[in-house]
């Protein structure tokens, strides 16, 4: 005797009769590319005109691309950016609250700053 299965028998899928959906078959189209490169009668659709308002910013004058490159000044390293005050040392929360300067090779400013809402450090004075 095959084992209690409480949730009823399985059911059948919804057999539907439909015939077979007829297959889209592309072929290239015999007229000649310069033929449709010369074929500009989509330009004067209303909704090209809408697109080229809404991407030109309101503008619907059509004009050929500019060169880019001569506005591109390269990639920028990041480390050129920083000052050399922040490369000399980084930041450390100390328990105290205070934060302290440690430089690179290891040693600790003795003078406690106090660390300002906009992220600026001012020295504690007394």
């Amino acid at each position: 005797m095959p084992p209690f299965w409480p949730f009823g028998k399985k059911k059948q899928p919804l057999q539907v009769d439909e015939p077979e959906p007829q297959a889209i078959v592309y072929r290239k189209d015999s007229g000649s590319a310069k033929e449709t490169l010369e074929d500009s009668s989509h330009r004067k659709s209303d909704d090209y005109m809408a697109a080229v308002s809404l991407f030109g910013n309101g503008d619907t004058t059509i004009k050929r691309a500019e060169e880019q490159s001569q506005f591109y000044e390269g990639i920028v390293d990041s480390s050129s950016l920083k000052s050399p005050a922040q490369e000399n040392f980084t930041w450390v929360h100390h328990t105290d609250g205070y934060h302290y300067k440690k430089n690179n090779d290891g040693s600790f400013d003795s003078v406690a700053h106090q660390k300002n809402d906009d992220g600026t450090y001012v020295p504690y004075q007394s």
